[in-house]
Parts: structure tokens; C-alpha cells; sequence
């Protein structure tokens, strides 16, 4: 994902722009825009986005989605969704909702009327930075090189967007450009992500939240867990047969909405922001996780039993691409509360680490320099944290399978049982014995 990537997201609607995202109901998708696009006594449509074929991007009519009313504006801003028929594979575009942290570093896409007689009228500006809020729910953006409003006009609808971690975070839709003195200094209003909520409420039975399809269910990570990697030797069997342990898992009420509202923050790993709760990576770690305690007998069936199963195996997920080992202070100040004795802390990351397990010999010496008022922990401080066992989540792929591959490669369907108990095995010897 990189900053090109960004412009098939964005399509023209009407006399502005408005930008492509994917809630989570893969039968449609939205384009979030501005209201002020639309004649409010003729609401016409005229969508236009842009595909990239050899080369070059060619014009796309984008179709309404026919089952039902398709112009969701809101009664009080000038924003607006627009329900249009599903666009498979543009769904690497989540909210950013995190303001106070980062502010800097955004472009704002759209097609300006002042573009629109060339074949290429698509305008990205870099470098936009986040400002304070003003009123109804609208931020200020500053562009750099401070545009007039001839050249920005037409870009209301247009996405405030950045690229990180493989994915497009969008902070808002534009609205206006701000006058200040009769100058326009460069200056736009945007509505972020939360007014758009305040739609999806107002219309329950027609709009589902703006969160990726992987939030609702395990389904759509099936082929993205235990990839086995590394496997000179015929695996796949073992391979089909723990991703189809997703199957088995999805007839359950969890789902990544339910675990994700059930511990909030307590799935994310000391300082991450909490917009990763959304990020594919952490629910591929859960579903691991789900199979592996599935096999050995202790996988949960209901939002009841969560709370069991997170203070025996606590996983913590971080977004970092850096080896787990230059995380290590905000494993030991993440939190630790209502753990048991001898619990498991699981570590997910968006990188293959080196070592897969720490020793309790290093965790207690790297403890006793953290102040006890950063640890999140219910008792006796850092000598409480050499109660637990470290392991990376990759562990039970790389010790139990891959580093073993050649004790794998003669099952099949004829010995399943086998092959379950193999597993089984692995499993709680890494868990026991570490």
C-alpha cells in the first residue's frame, strides 16, 4: 500500500468527490461525501471512479445499490453516505480517529472542477496537517502552499487520508475551504469519522458501521492463518486442516466485534493507538489463537467464557514491524490484571521474531527497572511479572510445525486423528514447558 494506491479510493459525485469504504456488509460498500453534492429538492446521481488498466485510468460508472434507498444524508451536517453496490478488494481504507496523537503527515484526494476537462482530474495534496475543531463536528486542515478555493473547489467530498501499516486511515471527508479576513489561507473544514456514526444510527435497518468486514467475522481471515511459511516439505495438509478449524469457530457468538467491545484497549499492547483494534492483524492473531485452544481443549463458545480464557492465555497485540524483543518495555507495562498464576502471555506483532520465547531469568531482571507505578499488574510488582510464561504467537507455528516438517508430511484425510493429537501434543508441550 503506498500513496498511489489511495486515488481508487476516491471518485467523483456530482460537482464534488466523495471517497470508497467498506463497512462491514460485503453486499455494498459507501462513499462518504459531502451533502452539499446533491440538489436537496433532486437528488441526482452521477458517480464516477477510476480504474487502472495498462497503465493508464480509465473511467468506471459506479452502480447504487438496488436493493433499497441508497442517499443517507444527515439531517444536521453537510455530509452524507451513499449506498452503492459492493466493490470487492477496496478494503485496506479504516477510520483514524486518533487526533491527539497524530496530526501531521495526511493528503487531502479529490477531482477539483478545475480538472475535470483533462483526462486525469485527480489532485492529491501532501502534507496536510490536522488542526483544532470548530463547530458541528468540523476539524480545520492545513494545506501546504496555501491553494485558493478556485483550485480546491470540487474536492468537497474528497478524503483527509495517510498511509501506515499497509493500510489507508481515513480522517475525514472535506467539507469547505475556511475564509478568514476574506483570505483563504490554505485553510479547510472536514467532518471526521464520528458524524458519519451518527448516520449509521439514524438508519439501523439500512446502514451497518463503518468497521472492515474481518470485524464481524472469523470468516474472512480463514486463509490468512497458519500460513506454515518456510516449509521446504509438504505441509498443506496441516495447513487445510487448522484453517478449517475456522469453520467449527465461526458457528460461535464470538465474533471480533464481541471480544474487541468485551476488552477494548486490553487487547493492544502497551501504547498502541487504539485504532489498531480494527487492524486485520490483531483478529488473525485471535483466530490462532481460537484454533490453537480449540485443539487442546480450552477454546471459549460464548462472550462468558472470555474473561477465563484471557486471564489464563492473555494475548497482546502490537502493530510494530520491529522484532518483539525492541518491545519488550511495552510488553511489561501492558495489562497484566486478573492474570493467573502461570498464565500465558502471548505476544502478536506484525513481524517473524528471532527468539519465540523469553526466559523468566531475563523478564525479572528487565522488570526490576520499570517504576512499579507503570506497571498494570494486581500485586508484588515486578517479581509478579517472573510468574508468567512469554511466548510469541509464532511460536506454534515455527517450534510445533515448520521447525518439524518432516514429521507432518504423511498426513491426510486417512489420519486425522492422528494428526489432531500430533497437534494436540505440540501444543501443550510448548505451553507446559516453557
Amino acid at each position: 500500500m503506498n500513496i498511489d494506491d489511495i486515488r481508487q479510493y476516491i471518485i467523483i459525485v456530482n460537482g464534488g468527490s466523495g471517497c470508497i469504504f467498506q463497512p462491514d456488509n460485503e453486499a455494498y460498500s459507501y462513499v462518504l461525501t459531502a451533502k452539499h453534492n446533491f440538489d436537496s429538492q433532486n437528488v441526482r446521481m452521477e458517480l464516477t471512479r477510476f480504474v487502472l488498466r495498462d497503465g493508464n485510468w480509465e473511467p468506471v460508472a459506479v452502480d447504487l445499490f438496488a436493493d433499497t434507498d441508497y442517499y443517507f444524508p444527515h439531517p444536521d451536517k453537510d455530509i452524507a453516505i451513499i449506498k452503492i453496490a459492493g466493490i470487492k478488494g477496496l478494503d485496506k481504507i479504516k477510520r483514524y480517529d486518533d487526533f491527539e496523537d497524530e496530526r501531521t503527515g495526511f493528503s487531502l484526494c479529490g477531482y477539483p472542477g478545475t480538472r475535470r476537462r483533462f483526462p486525469n482530474p485527480y489532485r492529491i495534496d501532501e502534507n496536510v496537517s490536522v488542526l483544532g475543531t470548530n463547530n458541528n463536528g468540523l476539524r480545520e486542515g492545513q494545506i501546504p502552499g496555501n491553494p485558493t478555493i478556485d483550485e480546491v473547489k470540487g474536492q468537497s467530498g474528497g478524503a483527509i487520508v495517510k498511509v501506515k501499516d499497509n493500510y489507508l486511515l481515513l480522517a475525514g471527508i472535506q467539507n469547505k475551504m475556511v475564509s478568514a479576513d476574506d483570505e483563504y489561507l490554505g485553510r479547510i473544514e472536514f467532518t471526521t469519522l464520528a458524524s458519519f456514526d451518527e448516520i449509521v444510527t439514524l438508519y439501523p435497518d439500512e446502514l451497518t458501521p463503518l468497521y472492515p468486514l474481518h470485524c464481524k467475522s472469523f470468516k474472512y481471515l480463514k486463509n490468512q492463518v497458519m500460513k506454515l511459511e518456510g516449509c521446504f516439505g509438504d505441509v498443506g495438509y496441516t495447513k487445510l486442516f487448522l484453517q478449517d478449524i475456522t469453520d467449527d469457530i465461526i458457528h460461535d457468538p464470538l465474533t471480533p466485534d464481541v471480544i474487541k467491545n468485551h476488552f477494548h484497549k486490553r487487547l493492544l499492547l502497551y501504547n498502541e493507538k487504539e485504532s489498531c483494534l480494527y487492524n486485520e492483524g490483531l483478529w488473525v492473531a485471535w483466530l490462532e489463537l481460537l484454533i490453537i485452544l480449540k485443539i487442546i481443549g480450552q477454546d471459549p463458545h460464548s462472550e462468558q467464557d472470555l474473561d477465563a480464557v484471557f486471564n489464563q492465555y492473555r494475548i497482546f497485540y502490537s502493530s510494530s514491524k520491529e522484532d518483539w524483543s525492541c518491545l519488550i518495555q511495552d510488553i511489561l507495562r501492558s495489562d497484566y490484571r486478573g492474570l493467573k498464576e502461570n498464565a500465558c502471555i502471548i505476544v502478536s506483532n506484525e513481524t517473524k521474531p528471532y527468539k519465540r520465547m523469553i526466559g523468566k531469568g531475563i523478564i525479572q531482571d528487565i522488570a526490576r527497572r520499570i517504576p512499579k507505578r507503570e506497571m498494570n499488574i494486581d500485586d508484588g510488582g515486578s517479581p509478579a511479572l517472573d510468574r508468567f510464561k512469554y511466548i510469541h504467537l509464532n511460536a506454534f507455528q515455527q517450534n510445533c510445525i515448520v521447525d518439524k516438517e518432516e514429521e507432518y508430511t504423511h498426513f491426510d484425510n486417512t489420519n486425522e486423528n492422528e494428526l489432531f493429537n500430533k497437534l494436540k501434543q505440540e501444543y501443550e508441550n510448548i505451553i507446559n514447558n516453557n
